[in-house]
């Protein structure tokens, strides 16, 4: 069964049908679904989410967005625990703490993680 996380860009993208979201990447999401695999969400990425809707960077209904996922069985909504924290101070490539915490999440659940973010990408810190 495919597991993954999702980051913030990807997470908004495809809730809105960016185009700024590759097809690789929308493919493995649709994918994912369709197998029955499972798509983890942080929560630290739909409090990121919801600060973008709110600054109007992106216009999007988070609360449409977040009702979606809350009754969507594919989605999996994953809390920030001491455990992943744990993980987070292993993480010593990326700086910023929302991506530490999301890496942190994929390495804690042995998840893939479905991104763009090239400092995640290019840091070596992803175990999956």
């Amino acid at each position: 069964m495919d597991v993954w996380v999702l980051d913030t860009h990807v997470l908004i993208w495809y809730f809105t049908g960016n185009r700024r979201l590759k097809n690789e990447l929308k493919n493995k999401i649709d994918q994912t679904r369709s197998r029955g695999g499972r798509l983890l969400i942080p929560t630290i990425v739909l409090a990121e989410a919801l600060s973008v809707a709110e600054k109007g960077r992106v216009k999007f209904d988070f609360k449409k967005m977040y009702n979606l996922i809350r009754k969507s069985d594919e989605f999996e909504i994953v809390d920030l625990t001491p455990e992943i924290l744990e993980e987070a101070m292993k993480i010593k490539k990326i700086s910023e703490i929302h991506d530490r915490l999301i890496v942190a999440t994929a390495n804690f659940y042995k998840a893939g993680i479905i991104t763009k973010d090239k400092v995640i990408l290019d840091s070596g810190e992803t175990t999956y």
